[in-house]
């Protein structure tokens, strides 16, 4: 019976990559990925664009960046449970709404971060430059303060200028730091006292009480 050659393969020999078309196959991800980012920044560049009122036609320029005239609630949702589904509004999803930008901040930093922003305050009409106070403007405003010290009360304050009610209170809590202090020493004054009684007690009741033997050895 004859040997039966054996049907191999040849793996000894060293495998050759095509390095064009894996070049290829690089360039077309890279262009895919960068396609994909650009269209998502156009996108949020037409969203930001569809909210500005410049771009809308409804304001001609942007007025200079103006003092918030509302109060910021940042603590009214603490300690608050709250039901989110897939249908959920965003406005009452988790986190800080902007009902000015359409989007939700997950904390508060953010949310101030994002409303202190350029995108947010464009979206307001207004630019991030700051009006430039006059000499005129600021001797109105000092003005104003100083008028509105000489309102106040007159009662409220000593004749050297100081806050009466801040130096009251000042009074009262030095009042009752030597409150404490002396009932601290009265305290103490009161157990020195006690120990003496006890020392003071008569040797024969002493003894009857078997405390003869404290104090000294000597009979």
């Amino acid at each position: 019976m004859g040997k039966s050659s054996a049907a191999g393969v040849d793996n000894t020999a060293r495998r050759v990559w095509d390095k064009e078309e894996y070049a290829e196959k690089a360039d077309k991800r890279e262009k895919e990925a960068q396609e994909a980012e650009e269209t998502a920044l156009d996108i949020k560049k037409r969203k930001r664009l569809e909210r500005d009122p410049l771009h809308q036609g409804l304001i001609v320029e942007r007025s200079t960046l103006k003092m918030r005239e509302y109060q910021l609630d940042l603590t009214s949702r603490i300690g608050k449970a709250q039901v989110i589904g897939l249908n959920t509004p965003l406005s009452q999803q988790a986190g800080y709404y902007c009902s000015v930008c359409d989007c939700v901040l997950r904390d508060s930093q953010s949310y101030l971060d994002h409303i202190n922003g350029k995108y947010h305050n464009r979206a307001l009409g207004m630019s991030m430059t700051v009006e430039k106070s006059t000499v005129e403007q600021v001797k109105n405003r000092l003005k104003m303060h100083k008028e509105t010290a000489s309102a106040s009360n007159p009662e409220d304050y000593l004749p050297d200028g100081i806050d009466r009610r801040l130096a009251e209170a000042e009074a009262a809590a030095e009042r009752e730091r030597q409150e404490r202090k002396r009932a601290k020493k009265e305290a103490k004054r009161g157990a020195e006292g006690e120990g003496e009684e006890g020392g003071g007690m008569d040797p024969d009741m002493m003894a009857m009480m078997g405390f003869g033997g404290f104090g000294s050895s000597k009979k």
